[in-house]
């Protein structure tokens, strides 16, 4: 039997908002206006690691001076 390599974590939407350090709602929010991708396992939401990080570095903005 073939190994199986985990490329990408998944995690719970309580991880997500542990992972991004804001509420729980935001999370549910910002994946119902597809603003955060989610992986759909039947009824259950999964968030990978790599599009929480990507999120992030679309999302970061300069500080002018």
């Amino acid at each position: 039997m073939p190994e199986l390599k985990i490329v990408d974590s998944l995690l719970t939407p309580q991880q997500a908002a542990d992972y991004l350090q804001v509420k729980l709602s935001t999370i549910y929010q910002w994946s119902m206006r597809r603003t955060l991708p989610v992986c759909k396992l039947g009824r259950l939401n999964r968030f990978r690691k790599s599009d929480l990080d990507a999120f992030i570095n679309q999302n970061i903005t300069e500080v002018q001076q």
